[in-house]
């Protein structure tokens, strides 16, 4: 059965070298001499005999230089054969589409005929194969974010923790100005160390609005702290996405940085930090 596929495989062979070459026995046009024609004929022969061999590449130089020295549409149709076999498909559509877009003469060879009628059908093929692999074609990837853009955190904790900071330093302020405002009226109304009963009330509330103002300055202090705190932090995140990307499928790590918390109550603060 070997034996038998490779003598038919020769036998269709020599079968096309002799359909392809005759066509260059065509009178020669104008400018073109017959030196040219025959050695044209002769590359033919040699670039058949590559072809035949699965020498692709060498084929399609030999020929190139055919169809330099003497022009036939049957040599671009081979030259399109050898980049189809080589998985050149856009180049190969080309080439088909340069041998049936060619005008031909008034009474063309019958090779030439059949060049034309062969690149029609196999540019269908091509056109076909090229649909699939674009259909097959893996999804293309999307850019990867710039280094550090995901590490780098959000500004808005540390925002937060400014505006906060604000808050307390501000409420600091005003209630111990209301506290000093309250000790100066008592002590105008007392006299020397001695004050009337009634004013112990004021007094409680004077030292309240005190203790109040200590614990906003507290506050506010400590949750500027915290937006600072917040704000290196962030600025070094990104050392960790700059290197390696971690493994398929690999658990993602929550991103490190610090979270707080406070509590505050009459007197008393209470400020927790996890790293």
């Amino acid at each position: 059965m070997m034996m038998l596929s490779n003598c038919l495989r020769r036998c269709a062979f020599v079968v096309t070298l002799l359909a392809a070459v005759p066509a260059l026995g065509a009178p020669p046009p104008d400018g073109a001499s017959a030196e040219a024609q025959q050695a044209a004929r002769t590359k033919a022969h040699e670039g058949l005999k590559l072809y035949g061999a699965d020498r692709w590449q060498e084929a399609f130089d030999v020929f190139q230089e055919a169809d330099r020295l003497f022009h036939a549409p049957t040599l671009v149709l081979y030259m399109a054969r050898c980049q189809r076999k080589l998985g050149r498909l856009e180049a190969a559509r080309d080439l088909y589409e340069q041998v049936l877009g060619e005008p031909l003469p008034e009474d063309p060879p019958t090779a030439f005929l059949e060049a034309r009628k062969d690149a029609e059908t196999e540019l269908a093929g091509v056109r076909a194969a090229m649909e699939a692999a674009a259909v097959k074609a893996p999804p293309r990837a999307e850019p990867a974010a710039p280094a550090g853009a995901e590490g780098g955190g959000s500004l808005v904790p540390a925002g937060v923790a400014f505006g906060i900071g604000a808050v307390g330093i501000g409420v600091g302020a005003v209630t111990g100005l209301m506290s000093l405002s309250q000790v100066s009226d008592i002590k105008a109304r007392c006299e020397g160390q001695r004050c009337p009963p009634e004013l112990q009330g004021d007094a409680d509330a004077a030292a309240t609005l005190g203790h109040v103002s200590t614990v906003g300055f507290i506050v506010g202090a400590a949750a500027a702290a915290t937006g600072v705190v917040l704000l290196v932090v962030r600025s070094g995140g990104g050392s960790e996405a700059a290197g390696a990307p971690a493994a398929a499928g690999a658990p993602r790590r929550a991103p490190r940085g610090v979270a707080w918390s406070a509590g505050v109550g009459l007197g008393r603060i209470e400020l927790q930090g996890k790293f």
